[in-house]
């Protein structure tokens, strides 16, 4: 074993040379947002910690085969993976709500998206800066 420090390599790193001829949308980028689940809530956050929205999840009527896509990450599947949630518009004072659906394993989303883009406009859409 060596005492010189071991050199890591992001994904990014590793598919832009290995694989140079991949598609823009294809290339994993930094994330400028984290999620995380809070005993079924789930909670956008900046990198740098600063919480942004909490959704709230909703509780499931109807038939549990019914597939739902992730808005996050394109995954989808039956309610055991992913859930509706809700976040207030801001200013509505509790009266207006925007719902979405999302994985409810955040680790495993955030493994799979591959923008912000959803997170942003989701932002956008309920007025949060």
């Amino acid at each position: 074993m060596s005492d010189e420090p071991q050199q890591t390599y992001s994904a990014r790193e590793i598919v832009l040379e290995f694989f140079p001829a991949t598609h823009e949308q294809l290339i994993p980028k930094t994330s400028a947002f984290m999620l995380k689940n809070h005993d079924g809530t789930i909670i956008i956050s900046t990198t740098k910690g600063k919480e942004l929205i909490n959704l709230t999840p909703v509780q499931p009527s109807g038939n549990a085969s019914t597939q739902l896509c992730c808005d996050f990450c394109q995954h989808s599947g039956n309610r055991h993976f992913l859930q509706l949630f809700r976040a207030e518009v801001a200013g509505s004072n509790g009266r207006h709500f925007f719902y979405i659906s999302l994985c409810k394993h955040t680790e495993a989303c955030e493994t799979r998206r591959i923008s912000d883009k959803p997170i942003e406009a989701l932002l956008e859409r309920l007025g949060i800066d």
